[in-house]
């Protein structure tokens, strides 16, 4: 799920020749510590079981069905509702660090959703992955990438087959122990439904991931945040009822928290061909200031990051956690543009930035984004391209350019 608001994603493929091809085989994006497996290896043997019956967390909404929406079963088994570390939790909620098993359902498996399942793939031994989508024309791609493909329908037929077959009351269909959901909120009608219905779908144990976005972040005056709460600056969010979008994502992201889930809080992402900067060289002349600082991070290093968390690299397992994406290295949209170019990766053409900043300097100029607090607690995590600058001087190569499959 691309998080980046400032202007839509365009594949440039169709329309801009890129000079530079690439070979590059997939690889998980970071290996994870060997301490990482080995506690989850440890850790899968003790299994635990939790029923939370009649959470808030499992209660869909009444409006029309939402496209990820999966109807569930009071008494299923269901996440925790404290956001409270392990530690703390009540003796009849699972531990964080006792997974029931391995297995990942990603919630919207897309650009940056299939990578992250094809990354817990990799680095995961003896794990499966699942995609749940709302439709099948995405399936034949899961399949290439090893994911077990599935949509709501075929969910429902599953877990009725299996309540036929086997007995099974009430809540009897499959749950995962990690789930990440990386759907947009775009595509759906009631967003914050969706999630806690994905949430239903979780057994409590391993980790939840919801992909949310800096767009919460209120800064836009050029100056610095971070992932450092009250030790440091932090990142002040945006007031409820300032746009449609981020109420949608602080309302997800405060029922994954209230549930023991993580959030991640991703800057604009990119690959070779998708983002703001293929947007901009499409476009030609675009009505927003040059000098907008914009932060970024590759899509495979988003997803790297994800699969970290889910896995607990570094100082996991962790509940009720937000982290932040960034690489770090903040740049304007004419810098952008213009490493696109010198690198040789895009053929050069005029691209012109016709707005210009506001009276007020406390608006619409963008923010500096960084993220020591999510670095250090998962034991030193740093992006495999350093910057969107670094990574077009390298020749914009990288694994969606070479892996023959369309997003």
């Amino acid at each position: 799920m691309s998080q980046f608001a400032l202007c839509p994603n365009f594949n440039l493929r169709d329309t801009v020749t890129i000079n530079n091809c690439n070979k590059k085989p997939f690889t998980s994006s970071v290996a994870p510590p060997s301490q990482s497996l080995q506690r989850l290896n440890a850790l899968s043997t003790s299994v635990h079981f939790a029923t939370l019956s009649g959470s808030p967390v499992a209660r869909t909404s009444k409006s029309t069905p939402s496209p990820f929406s999966i109807p569930h079963s009071r008494g299923a088994p269901l996440a925790p509702r404290s956001a409270a570390p392990d530690s703390t939790m009540a003796s009849s909620s699972p531990p964080a660090g006792s997974p029931l098993n391995r297995n990942l359902l990603v919630v919207g498996p897309g650009v940056l959703g299939s990578v992250l399942a094809r990354d817990w793939l990799v680095s995961v031994p003896g794990a499966t992955a699942t995609g749940l989508t709302n439709t099948e024309r995405s399936h034949d791609r899961l399949r290439a990438l090893g994911i077990q493909p599935a949509t709501r329908v075929s969910l429902q037929q599953q877990e009725g087959q299996q309540q036929h077959e086997g007995g099974g009351g009430a809540g009897a269909g499959r749950r995962w122990s990690f789930v990440a959901f990386s759907a947009p909120p775009s595509g759906s009608q009631d967003y914050v439904a969706d999630v806690r219905s994905a949430l239903s779908l979780w057994d409590g144990t391993g980790c939840f991931l919801f992909t949310s976005s800096m767009s919460v972040c209120a800064v836009d005056d050029g100056g610095a945040v971070d992932d450092m709460g009250e030790e440091g600056r932090g990142c002040p969010l945006v007031t409820r009822g300032s746009a449609p979008g981020t109420d949608k994502l602080l309302g997800a992201e405060e029922a994954v928290l209230q549930a023991g889930g993580c959030v991640l809080r991703l800057v604009g992402l990119y690959h070779a061909n998708r983002g703001a900067h293929t947007y901009f060289i499409r476009a030609g002349s675009v009505p927003r200031p040059g000098g907008y600082l914009v932060n970024l991070l590759h899509y495979e290093d988003a997803a790297g990051l994800g699969a970290a968390i889910l896995r607990g690299d570094g100082s996991g397992p962790f509940r009720g956690r937000v982290f932040v994406g960034t690489d770090g290295q903040p740049v304007t949209f004419e810098d952008m543009v213009e490493a696109c170019f010198s690198s040789g990766v895009f053929p050069r053409a005029p691209v012109t930035f016709t707005g210009a900043f506001p009276e007020d300097p406390r608006v619409g100029r963008g923010k500096v984004v960084s993220n020591p607090a999510t670095r250090a607690a998962l034991g030193g995590w740093a992006p495999r391209y350093p910057s969107f600058a670094a990574f077009m001087a390298a020749g914009g190569k990288d694994w969606y350019g070479s892996c023959g499959l369309e997003f």
